[in-house]
């Protein structure tokens, strides 16, 4: 039997309700991400126990479905989730999450190899949080170590990611006394590119957060660069030092290691025999170009702009083809969003041009697709071309071969990664089989490869390539993990 995860905690909640309970729609599934990666690891809640889901509550009905402790039973396709939500004052939400999690953090963990604010013009420079947008995310860590520390039955626990990376250390200073694992969901910083960046007045905040991940009995990442990076880290701020598969810090050994994670292989097909694209792409089929297709979170981790610059210089040069871009709207209340959302007018406006006069089809708008026509999209599309300048691990690339398959093996898509997104590092070798790593900071080689796959130039996605994904699943990710911490318990 695969090992199960008895307690997991993430930032967000598995779903958010949207209406009272009696309202015939009572909260909606999310898909892609952290949430659709970790439903393998849910066991359904029967007598002999299961999984629980410990999360912020968002959702404006979440209240009319809980007892007064925030407990429910979640309805999945597995069967019932127990579940419980955690409620944060607007003050404590908005340091927490807006300005440490997402203002600070979230682009701070991104610098793995390339100064990105010198570089882009609107990637922003990680400022060190106040005092009390300091403590409001201490205390949202402190609420999830507390109320980790009531499941009393749990076997285990479950840390996810960078908006809970004191959890691991509080519970180990409550003595929890179970194995704790935590996973970092994005990439790891290079620590001197931070000091780069930075200066040394963040070095602090990255101690702390450090120093609780390594509060966990087993940490894992995306990539093995990540986890080097993690070690340079933990070994420069913290004092740890490097031991055979983990980490020596205060007389304990941390267990550490990189794993990959996968999507549902089974979910993407089963949708992509039936999906259809978006309405606004229906006039990009009809040209019957080659059609490109760049699928993202409006985020500056993204590359977006560099991408529409690289489209730009490929229809410049002549070549023909419908581009759909669509980017989902994300952390709308987070600074720094501002001036990539002027960057991407700018280049979206230069990329329209071009393509309009080589004879081509173009449209970029921003926003939010129902989750069957993003893999319609990944399904039809010719060029899949995503371009992070850094990530954790991008699944977009994994979803669109997976989607792809259902097509003949001449006719399917090439996928175009970033070469600092975890896909580019978990699949190397592929290039033939239809993922190519590109560098979006090299606007002429990456256009070059564009144009090499729109004119067939590149083999699309391989049945290699599928099957490799496929065994890299979600499901496998999740009992890889939870394998490794039974035995870092052990």
């Amino acid at each position: 039997m695969s090992p199960r995860a008895d307690l997991i905690l993430a930032n967000r909640s598995y779903l958010d309700h949207d209406s009272p309970t009696g309202e015939p729609e009572q909260g909606s599934l999310p898909e892609g991400g952290l949430l659709a990666a970790l439903r393998p690891a849910t066991a359904p809640w029967s007598e002999s126990g299961g999984t629980t889901w410990l999360g912020a509550s968002r959702g404006e009905f979440d209240r009319d479905h809980t007892d007064s402790a925030g407990y429910e039973f979640v309805s999945t396709p597995a069967g019932p989730l127990r579940h419980r939500r955690l409620w944060f004052d607007g003050p404590a939400w908005q340091g927490h999450y807006t300005m440490v999690a997402n203002g600070f953090f979230w682009p701070l963990l991104h610098l793995v190899r390339l100064p990105l604010p010198e570089m882009t013009g609107y990637f922003p420079r990680p400022e060190p949080p106040g005092t009390a947008e300091w403590a409001a995310y201490e205390q949202v860590n402190a609420a999830f170590a507390a109320a980790a520390m009531e499941e009393t039955a749990a076997r285990n626990c479950w840390v996810h990611d960078y908006q809970l990376a004191l959890v691991p250390a509080m519970l180990r200073e409550a003595a929890f006394g179970r194995p704790v694992g935590f996973f970092l969901h994005t990439a790891f910083p290079d620590l001197g590119l931070v000091l780069r960046v930075c200066g040394d007045s963040v070095l602090p905040h990255l101690r702390a957060f450090v120093e609780g991940i390594l509060g966990a009995d087993l940490a894992g990442f995306q990539s093995d660069g990540d986890l080097r990076r993690f070690h340079a880290a933990a070994a420069a701020l913290c004092g740890a030092s490097g031991a055979a598969g983990g980490l020596r810090f205060r007389g304990r050994f941390v267990r550490t290691g990189s794993f990959p994670v996968g999507i549902n292989a089974e979910e993407v097909s089963s949708l992509a025999r039936h999906a259809h694209l978006p309405s606004e792409a229906a006039p990009a089929a009809a040209t019957g170009l080659p059609l490109v297709v760049g699928l993202e979170r409006c985020d500056f981790t993204k590359g977006i702009p560099e991408r529409l610059g690289a489209i730009a210089r490929a229809a410049n040069s002549g070549v023909r083809f419908a581009y759909v871009g669509i980017a989902a709207p994300t952390r709308e209340d987070v600074r720094g969003y501002a001036e990539l959302e002027r960057a991407v007018e700018a280049a979206a406006r230069s990329a329209a041009s071009a393509v309009a006069a080589a004879g081509g089809y173009f449209l970029q708008v921003r926003r939010a697709i129902p989750w069957s026509e993003v893999v319609g999209l990944q399904r039809h599309a010719g060029v899949v071309f995503t371009s992070s300048l850094a990530d954790g691990m991008n699944l977009v690339p994994l979803q669109a071969a997976v989607a792809q398959s259902l097509r003949p093996n001449a006719e399917r898509a090439v996928v175009l990664v970033g070469r600092d997104a975890g896909a580019a590092h978990a699949y190397p070798g592929f290039e033939q089989d239809g993922l190519v790593t590109v560098d979006p900071f090299d606007e002429p080689a990456t256009a070059a490869t564009l144009t090499a796959a729109v004119e067939g130039r590149i083999p699309g996605a391989s049945d290699g390539l599928i099957a490799a994904v496929r065994d890299h699943s979600a499901a496998s990710w999740a009992t890889a993990f939870l394998s490794a911490l039974e035995s870092a318990a052990c």
